[in-house]
């Protein structure tokens, strides 16, 4: 009996193992077909990470204010409050110490530089970025960073300050036109407004009650120190023709008398100056010459050139001839 029970074992056994069977708790199911649904594991679904979404900086300059860097960065720090990156106080602070950008004639001077031209869409953005946290980024680093974009818009403790506005027509008539336009834009408030235009008309009238200014005195010529002219005998130190040196010098009609021709510093000078005279003036040749040393104010020592003798009446009509001529002549006593 055991024996048969052990044949039919076996035999069940080959069976299953050619039938693909097997037993499995206590059971048997077919290998290689699906187990039940309900036996599958959970699949692992990807988790994707949602976008960071930064707060949205409106940036609408208009037009009145397209070429004026001061009033674009008030504009923006107003758009930074309203998206929520700048808090009030922050932007009173800041605003409170520059108003002078917008208001030169009733508000101290602002921080110097505010009329640069600044990238405003620029920082707007990167505020934007670091109001979010970001991984790698320490919150030192980020609020340093915030720091100097706010200080580069409009610091709060300005280092340097601009000049006090000018106090000229042409700037307080622009004075007035640019505190009307900011005022329609919101940028300063209705008392601010009032005020400045009191400071501006203020000025005007004191620019209208104060008397111009007295011309600037002519320039004083200096005196020019004319240089002794070479005559046409080409003699240094000669005088111009038709003059003489310190003038002429009285002479006694009664004694001998001579011609004065030219003056020259150095007696040294006589023989080529009477060597030129007889070569230009031919009538000059039968006369003799002499150098006389003669002290004339302002010109120190000179000496005369004189050629004689003469009567009274040749030496006039020679005189006469050789001024004509171009030459310098004058009777003296020879």
């Amino acid at each position: 009996m055991a024996r048969r029970a052990l044949h039919l074992g076996s035999v069940a056994a080959l069976l299953a193992a050619s039938l693909g069977l097997a037993g499995c708790g206590g059971g048997g199911r077919i290998v290689g077909f699906p187990p039940p649904a309900g036996s599958w594991p959970s699949p692992q679904q990807e988790t994707v990470p949602e976008a960071v979404r930064y707060p949205e900086v409106r940036l609408d300059v208009p037009s009145v204010i397209a070429a004026d860097p001061e009033a674009q960065r008030f504009l923006l720090l107003r758009q930074l409050v309203e998206a929520g990156l700048v808090t009030p106080e922050e932007a009173g602070t800041r605003r409170n110490a520059n108003m002078g950008a917008l208001l030169p004639y009733s508000a101290p001077p602002p921080a110097a530089g505010l009329g640069r031209p600044v990238a405003l869409r620029d920082i707007a953005d990167r505020l934007s970025r670091l109001s979010v946290p970001a991984a790698g980024m320490p919150p030192s680093v980020r609020q340093a960073e915030r720091d100097f974009l706010m200080d580069s818009l409009l610091p709060a403790e300005p280092a340097l300050r601009t000049p006090p506005a000018r106090l000229d027509p042409t700037a307080l008539a622009t004075g007035r036109r640019r505190v009307d336009d900011l005022a329609r834009l919101g940028l300063v408030e209705h008392d601010e407004h009032q005020r400045e235009m009191a400071a501006i008309i203020a000025a005007e009238r004191t620019l209208a009650n104060t008397p111009p200014p007295p011309p600037p005195p002519p320039p004083k010529k200096k005196p020019v120190k004319k240089k002794p002219a070479i005559p046409d005998g080409g003699v240094p130190g000669a005088t111009k023709p038709g003059d003489i040196p310190g003038g002429t010098q009285p002479f006694n009609p009664k004694g001998t008398l001579g011609l004065h021709l030219l003056s020259m510093a150095s007696p040294t000078m006589t023989d080529k100056a009477v060597e030129a005279l007889k070569k230009e003036y031919p009538e000059l040749a039968p006369l003799e010459f002499k150098a006389v040393k003669t002290d004339i104010p302002d010109l120190g020592t000179t000496y005369r050139l004189m050629a004689g003798p003469l009567s009274g009446a040749d030496a006039e009509t020679l005189c006469r001839a050789l001024r004509g001529k171009g030459q310098s002549c004058a009777i003296a006593n020879f």
